[in-house]
């Protein structure tokens, strides 16, 4: 048991500590794909209902002081390739939607350890927030305790968290005792079904090294998936 949880904290950290949360795969293995996979055919896009709806937009927002959300979610200076980096934002509007759907910033990715699992438990009893809920399920991941924190994330992608797909992903990707590369490219996909547009980008990336039928039988899992835990709610990424 020391020994998996070992295995899974060095795996967790090597996702989340870095550039990107999602910068971590192995070029020896992996090569990237230029091609972007289209919606499936079959899935009836529903409306894009935001659980958390940004207020309209007033003239006393309209100023040129930028966006306290947007300047956390900006591309941290230090950071490289922030284009196909799902934490970050282009505009105010997409900086609203990440934090609205569970992405947290590089920075608190990056300052993960500085805090324990209970500090982030307790943030999240006390807020419900997406972003605390997945902070607290990467902290559980970097404890050892990968099946506890995949709970907590079929939780939150049926509540909106369209980042908790990410995060499966990378669990069944990188944890030993689940790893599945089929299952974790579905999560991944299933994000992209979600709304998250470059999820795609991360995909082609990430996952270019698999075969026809294994894109099918991912695809096929990714649709199942996004219908069983996110219910079937597509919140398309500005």
């Amino acid at each position: 048991m020391a020994a998996n949880r070992t295995i899974v904290a060095l795996a967790v950290t090597a996702l989340l500590v870095g550039t990107a949360c999602w910068y971590f795969v192995d070029t020896n293995t992996e090569r990237e794909s230029q091609t972007a996979f289209p919606p499936e055919k079959e899935l009836r896009q529903e409306a894009a209902v935001l659980l958390e709806p940004v207020p309209p937009a007033t003239s006393a927002t309209k100023s040129a002081v930028p966006s306290p959300i947007f300047q956390h979610y900006q591309c941290p200076s230090n950071t490289e390739d922030c284009e196909r980096n799902p934490n970050v934002a282009a505009t105010p509007e997409e900086a609203q939607w990440l934090l609205t759907h569970g992405y947290p910033t590089v920075k608190q990715i990056q300052d993960l350890r500085t805090r324990s699992t209970a500090d982030y438990r307790e943030e999240y009893q006390r807020t419900g927030s997406k972003v605390a809920q997945s902070l607290y399920a990467m902290s559980l991941a970097l404890d050892g305790e990968a099946r506890t924190a995949i709970g907590l994330l079929w939780q939150g992608a049926a509540q909106g968290n369209v980042y908790a797909f990410h995060l499966l992903s990378d669990l069944y990707r990188r944890t030993e005792e689940l790893a599945n590369l089929i299952t974790s490219a579905a999560y991944l996909r299933a994000a992209y079904l979600a709304g998250d547009s470059r999820a795609a980008d991360r995909y082609a990336y990430q996952f270019g090294m698999l075969s026809p039928p294994e894109n099918l039988l991912a695809d096929k899992e990714a649709f199942r998936l996004f219908k069983t835990y996110g219910r079937g709610r597509n919140y398309p990424r500005p």
